[in-house]
């Protein structure tokens, strides 16, 4: 793994430690607040949904960077051993597709909600938070792709 590779992998974990870490504390914070104090901070429940977002885009980037994504593996039951690896790779390629087509949507959706100039938390624009979707998909989307042509190694190795 190059130095690159391996930064980029790191800091990706620590934006999703992070941000897991702030939405159960938050979470527990407004739940202590609430119950015992009748009251809370009005800015965590937007805060929590942008965190919601946030934790699983960047759980699924993980999972792909890992080959640990939700797949249906049908075809490694049905196929010979020989076709498997083809079949691996119609499937990153139709999932590439797919990634693909949602990043351009989310993109649209983040562009229009620019456009609106709604704001979220903190006086930052929603668009801000929810750039994460197409950013998420392209990225997960180029992973796919590049599982097309390089063949990855198992998880379980």
């Amino acid at each position: 793994m190059t130095p690159l590779v391996h930064w980029l992998r790191a800091l990706e974990d620590a934006l999703l430690i992070v941000a897991f870490g702030s939405l159960v504390v938050l979470a527990g914070l407004q739940i202590v607040m609430r119950n015992i104090f009748e009251s809370g901070f009005v800015w965590i429940d937007p805060l929590l949904r942008i965190l919601v977002l946030w934790v699983g885009m960047l759980g699924a980037l993980a999972a792909t960077r890992d080959n640990r994504h939700i797949n249906i593996d049908i075809f490694s039951r049905l196929l010979p051993e020989r076709f498997q690896p083809f079949a691996r790779r119609v499937i990153a390629l139709a999932s590439a597709i797919v990634c693909g087509l949602l990043a351009w949507h989310t993109f649209r959706f983040v562009r229009d909600e620019y456009a609106f100039s709604d704001y979220a938390v903190a006086g930052v624009p929603v668009w801000f938070w929810q750039a994460i979707l197409p950013f998420g998909f392209t990225l997960m989307s180029l992973r796919f792709a590049i599982a097309v042509f390089i063949q990855r190694r198992e998880a379980a190795e």
